[in-house]
């Protein structure tokens, strides 16, 4: 009995490890820093500002049953926590936090054809996803982190969540990008 339950386990493990990569294959994420900067010297940071920006003219992609502007601010603060970072009040903060992000229904894209090499037009909904973080002193930006995705119309909260969280984890990631989260 014991035997089939840890087959079981195996098999779903296996099943649901091979069902995340396709939620999130489309996410190419990128993050840089500034290599002058000692970015493991700053400890404190704000939120300097966040933008949405939409175009969905025919209402295409209606926003889940999410709040999508505080789930990124939800998965940034997380990370920065995890590496030590206290937010604390504009005025006392060395870093200002900022991020942006855009969906753009209308995005074309486009498909070949691999056996006439014709190309055709396709509708590819598209999203973007900036974080940046400023020195507050001097106003420079010390790093950025970026992010591209597919829309996935008609996701579920659960999937736009997974899909939120994957890209700002893999941004702040050290395996991936030089950054003051080694």
């Amino acid at each position: 009995m014991k035997k089939l339950q840890s087959l079981s386990i195996l098999v779903l493990a296996i099943f649901i490890s091979a069902c995340a990569p396709s939620l999130t294959k489309d996410i190419e994420v990128d993050a840089a820093s500034d290599p002058k900067v000692n970015l493991k010297a700053y400890t404190t940071y704000a939120w300097n500002g966040a933008v949405i920006l939409f175009n969905d003219p025919e209402g295409q992609w209606a926003t889940p049953k999410l709040d999508v502007s505080s789930e990124i601010k939800f998965q940034i603060d997380k990370q920065l926590r995890a590496k030590g970072l206290t937010e604390v009040a504009d005025q006392n903060a060395e870093i200002a936090m900022s991020f942006f992000a855009g969906v753009d229904m209308d995005a074309q894209s486009l498909k070949f054809d691999p056996a006439t090499d014709v190309a055709i037009p396709e509708n590819a909904p598209k999203s973007a996803l900036i974080v940046v973080a400023s020195d507050v002193k001097t106003g420079y930006v010390i790093w950025v982190g970026i992010a591209t995705a597919d829309i996935k119309v008609g996701a579920t909260v659960a999937e736009s969540k997974a899909r939120i969280a994957y890209a700002v984890n893999k941004m702040f990631n050290p395996k991936f990008y030089d950054s003051w989260f080694k």
